[in-house]
């Protein structure tokens, strides 16, 4: 993984921190930090899959998308 790669991820994993908390608080206590370290696990490995993506182009976008094509 590039080092570009891994600033993105950090970067969205800081900004989705408070909605991993909120949602973690509403499990019991002892088991919050497990759950917590769950979401990052699963949100790294569907950002992994959706950074490697690349938009289709807009040809390729109405091609695909219009019955007429």
């Amino acid at each position: 993984m590039d080092e570009e790669r891994k600033k993105e991820i950090e970067f969205i994993l800081n900004w989705l921190d408070n909605e991993i908390k909120k949602h973690s608080k509403q499990t019991v206590w002892y088991e919050r930090e497990d759950l917590s370290q769950d979401m990052r696990i699963k949100i790294i490995e569907k950002l992994n899959v959706l950074l490697e993506e690349e938009a289709p182009g807009f040809l390729e976008y109405v091609k695909k998308n219009n019955p007429w094509c």
